[in-house]
């Protein structure tokens, strides 16, 4: 089963995400995370640790965060290139006149959500996990204000 998991997540998604459309990414991305997390044993039966993980791939639009929530903003080879270094300043000057937290995340490997990103995990005042959402595609200024609940 390791190794099973392993191709999923190491080989499989890596190589189909460059070429899926968005749809497709949506579609292939979120049974494949759920499969690989539940034979993990990650995944409890309950509902809101699988509408956690499936909204990761939603829409970048949130509710204004609570003082003394986070946002990590992955700063790995894959986030980094496409758009985090650009955008954790953005995060780090806006966030903190909300008083979030902000902090970064090296990822060392082609995860199954590389190639969606830059990702930026929401951890909300008191929220506990250990599934937090994951919102994909953080690229401009614009995308910042919305992760963060910011009328633009």
């Amino acid at each position: 089963i390791d190794d099973f998991i392993s191709s999923v997540q190491k080989a499989t998604l890596p190589n189909l995400l460059p070429f899926a459309s968005k749809e497709m990414k949506s579609s292939i991305l979120t049974p494949l995370i759920l499969f690989s997390q539940s034979i993990n044993g990650f995944l409890t039966s309950s509902s809101s640790a699988s509408q956690r993980i499936v909204s990761s791939v939603g829409p970048l639009s949130a509710e204004p965060l609570e003082a003394g929530s986070t946002v990590v903003v992955c700063t790995g080879p894959t986030c980094k290139r496409t758009g985090a270094k650009n955008t954790l300043p953005i995060f780090q000057e806006l966030a903190a006149d909300m008083g979030v937290n902000v902090e970064t995340f090296s990822c060392v490997s082609e995860c199954a959500e590389c190639g969606l990103g830059p990702n930026v995990e929401i951890r909300k005042k008191g929220d506990d996990g250990p599934f937090y959402p994951i919102k994909n595609g953080v690229k401009t200024e614009e995308d910042v204000k919305k992760v963060l609940g910011i009328d633009g």
